[in-house]
C-alpha cells in the first residue's frame, strides 16, 4: 500500500515537471501533447503498480506458505493437530477465526472437530451437515458469511466477514474441509495460497490418523496381553489343584504292598514322572502369567543320551500304547553324549515325540535316532509316518501360534510347542528344522554340540547307520 502511494506521488511529480518543461520551452502548454504524456505515465504507473502487487503477493505466499510446514513434525492425535493448524493460521494473520470439519464415511456428513475464535463449546454443540456439492473446490468471498458454521463468529467480525472454504482431500477422496474467516480478504483471497494450506493440513491430518490408529492398536495389544497373562495365571492355578491330587495318588500306589505286574509298575512310574513334568510346566506358566519370564534359562553340560531316552520313553509309553504305535530309539556310535541342558532337551524331545504321536496314524511307527554328523555335531532325528508338512509351511510351523491345517483331522494344540522348542535349541547353540520323508511323514532334526572329547563316528554312522537300543514301547 505504501509503495502504491509512493508511485502515485512520483508520477504526479513527473507530470508536474513535464508541464513546467513544456511551458519553459514553448511559453505555453500543449494540451494534446500533455495529455499524451499523462496517458503514458498512467500506463507506466499502472504497470508498476501491477508488478508491485504481484511481487507483494508472491512475497506473502512465500512467507505464509511455510506457516504449516512443520505441522507433521511432531505426531499427535487428529483433534490436537487440527487445533494447532488453526492456531498457526490465526497467529500468522491469515484469518481471525477458523474451524476444521471431517467427513463421516458412514453418514456422509461433515462434523466439526476443532475451532478457534469461536464461542466455547461450539464444536460439541455444532450440528453435522450433509454438504452435497460443497467442499469440492476452494470458495472464497463474502457469500459464505451466512453459512450456519460462520454465523457464530460473523457478528464479532463485522457482520459480513470474508470466508474461505478449503477442501481437504486424501487419496483422491474428500476427507473434510477448513473454513477460515476474517474482516478483510487479505490472504483469504489468494486461491493458490489457500490450496497450499489445504494440502498441508490434509497431509498433517493423515499423519495424525496413522499415529492415532497406531496408538489405539498398541493399547489394544497391551490390553490383550494383560488379559492373556491373567488367563494363563488363572489356568495354571486351576491345573495345580488336580495335579496335587494325582501326584498324591501316584505316590500312594507306589507305597501299596500289593504286588503289581511290570506293566502296572511302568504305568504308575510314568504317571509320577508325568505329574512332576506338569508341575514344572505349571510353574513356567505362573511366571509367564506374572510377566516374569523374559526368556528361558539354560545350563548346558555333558549329558548321557541313553538314560534320557529311557525316561522319555517311560513318560510317553501310555500315549503310544493307546494308539498301538511303535516307538523306537536308536543311538549311533559316537552319539551317546551331548552338550545340552538336560531338562530343556527333554522338553524339546517330549514336544517332538508328542507331536509325532498325534500326527502318526494308529499302529504307525515313530523313530528317534541320534547320530554324529560329518561336522562333528550330534543330530537327533524324530521320524513319523503321518501326513507330513508341506514344503511351503516347514519354516512357518516354528512361528508362535501357527498350526498346519489338516483336512483329515482337527488341529490340536496351541501352536506354541515348536516355537518354544526352537528357542530352547538355539539357546543351547543348536538348530532345529523339519524335512520331508520318502514315502510320507516328517523328519524333525535337532543339532547340538558334541563334547570336546567325543570320538569321531565310524563311516557307517556318518552314512546314517545306527545301532538300535532296546527302548521300545
Amino acid at each position: 500500500m505504501h509503495l502504491a502511494i509512493g508511485a502515485v506521488l512520483v508520477a504526479a511529480v513527473i507530470l508536474a515537471a513535464d508541464a513546467a518543461l513544456l511551458y519553459a520551452v514553448t511559453d505555453e502548454v500543449d494540451g494534446v501533447l500533455f495529455g499524451v504524456h499523462v496517458a503514458v505515465v498512467a500506463l507506466l504507473l499502472a504497470a508498476a503498480l501491477l508488478h508491485i502487487r504481484q511481487l507483494a503477493r508472491e512475497r506473502r505466499r512465500y512467507a505464509l506458505g511455510t506457516v504449516l510446514a512443520d505441522l507433521s513434525a511432531s505426531p499427535s492425535d487428529i483433534r490436537p493437530t487440527a487445533e494447532t493448524a488453526l492456531d498457526l493460521l490465526i497467529g500468522s494473520g491469515v484469518c481471525e477465526a477458523g474451524m476444521v470439519a471431517l467427513a463421516d464415511d458412514e453418514t456422509e456428513e461433515m462434523r466439526p472437530i476443532a475451532a478457534r475464535g469461536y464461542p466455547d463449546g461450539w464444536v460439541r454443540s455444532a450440528r453435522p451437515r450433509v454438504l452435497p456439492g460443497e467442499g469440492d473446490s476452494i470458495d472464497s468471498g463474502r457469500g459464505l458469511a451466512g453459512h450456519p458454521w460462520i454465523t457464530p463468529v460473523a457478528e464479532e467480525l463485522g457482520g459480513w466477514p470474508w470466508v474461505a472454504r478449503i477442501p481437504l482431500t486424501s487419496g483422491g477422496g474428500a476427507i473434510g474441509m477448513v473454513m477460515l474467516t476474517a474482516r478483510r480478504p487479505g490472504p483469504l483471497d489468494d486461491e493458490a495460497l489457500l490450496e497450499r494450506f489445504g494440502a498441508q493440513i490434509a497431509t498433517a491430518l493423515d499423519h495424525a490418523a496413522m499415529y492415532e490408529a497406531s496408538y489405539l492398536r498398541e493399547r489394544d495389544l497391551e490390553e490383550l496381553d494383560a488379559r492373556r497373562r491373567e488367563f494363563i495365571g488363572a489356568l495354571a492355578h486351576e491345573v495345580r489343584t488336580p495335579l496335587t491330587s494325582i501326584q498324591a495318588f501316584a505316590e500312594l500306589l507306589q507305597l501299596q504292598p500289593v504286588a503289581m505286574d511290570d506293566t502296572a509298575e511302568q504305568l504308575v512310574s510314568s504317571l509320577e514322572h508325568g505329574v512332576q513334568r506338569l508341575n514344572q510346566l505349571v510353574n513356567d506358566l505362573l511366571d509367564l502369567g506374572r510377566g516374569e519370564a523374559v526368556g528361558f534359562s539354560v545350563t548346558p553340560e555333558v549329558i548321557e543320551l541313553p538314560p534320557l531316552f529311557a525316561e522319555i520313553e517311560l513318560l510317553l509309553s501310555p500315549a503310544y500304547l493307546l494308539r498301538e504305535q511303535l516307538l523306537t530309539f536308536e543311538i549311533g556310535e559316537g552319539a551317546s553324549r551331548v552338550v545340552a541342558d538336560r531338562a530343556r532337551l527333554e522338553q524339546v524331545l517330549l514336544n517332538l515325540l508328542s507331536n509325532a504321536n498325534r500326527h502318526t496314524p494308529p499302529r504307525g511307527e515313530v523313530v528317534a535316532r541320534a547320530r554324529q554328523t560329518e561336522q562333528r555335531r550330534l543330530r537327533i532325528e524324530v521320524e513319523d509316518s503321518g501326513a507330513g508338512v508341506p514344503p511351503e509351511e516347514r519354516e512357518r510351523i516354528f512361528d508362535p501360534y501357527y498350526r498346519v491345517e489338516q483336512r483329515d483331522q482337527p488341529v490340536h494344540g496351541s501352536g506354541l510347542g515348536l516355537a518354544v522348542a526352537r528357542q530352547l535349541v538355539e539357546l543351547q547353540h543348536g538348530r532345529i528344522w523339519v524335512e520331508g520323508r520318502a514315502g510320507g511323514g516328517s523328519r524333525f532334526c535337532v543339532e547340538l554340540p558334541l563334547p570336546a572329547d567325543a570320538p569321531p563316528a565310524p563311516s557307517s554312522a556318518k552314512d546314517g547307520a545306527a545301532s538300535e537300543v532296546d527302548l521300545q514301547a
